[in-house]
């Protein structure tokens, strides 16, 4: 599978829909993304998803690259305030928020943070440079990071 590293942006992972991103690249961008994380011992990761048509599929093989082999729970449609909102207060120890933002719809990506944090820059080059066996080993380990989703607000009360 080749991975365009031109998805790997300053301030985000973001791509187009059904060329640059797939569900099969999203898996393997979500281990590596759990990779970093367990590296940084976060174990429990806030996952949101935008309105996009692309976003629920993408939301499902995130989860999947993420916490294998742990359970997931299903994900909610949330702004990504709301997201940030949860890692704050619901002291969450990373995220990743599935937007395409102010892009055209033919876009999506991936927003993240490890605590409070926001993942950007060269930090967003390191997770590019995630090698698959770092990957493949850290999966045959079972380190994956519990996925929580970042509940709908119609369905939850944060009190």
């Amino acid at each position: 599978m080749n991975i365009s590293p031109s998805i790997f942006r300053e301030y985000d992972i973001r791509g187009i829909v059904d060329k640059e991103l797939t569900p099969d690249v999203v898996e393997t961008l979500g281990r590596a993304i759990g990779t970093y994380f367990r590296r940084r011992d976060k174990k429990v990761v806030a996952l949101g998803h935008d309105c996009r048509l692309s976003s629920p599929a993408y939301a499902a093989a995130m989860s999947k690259g993420l916490s294998r082999p742990a359970a997931t729970s299903p994900t909610g449609t949330v702004p990504t305030p709301l997201l940030y909102f949860a890692i704050y207060y619901k002291k969450f120890e990373a995220g990743v928020m599935i937007t395409g933002s102010h892009n055209p719809p033919e876009y999506n990506g991936f927003k993240m943070m490890c605590g409070e944090e926001t993942i950007y820059g060269e930090t967003i080059q390191e997770i590019s440079a995630s090698s698959p066996p770092a990957i493949s080993s850290a999966k045959r380990r079972g380190k994956g990071p519990t996925t929580i989703s970042c509940p709908n607000t119609r369905n939850t009360s944060w009190a």
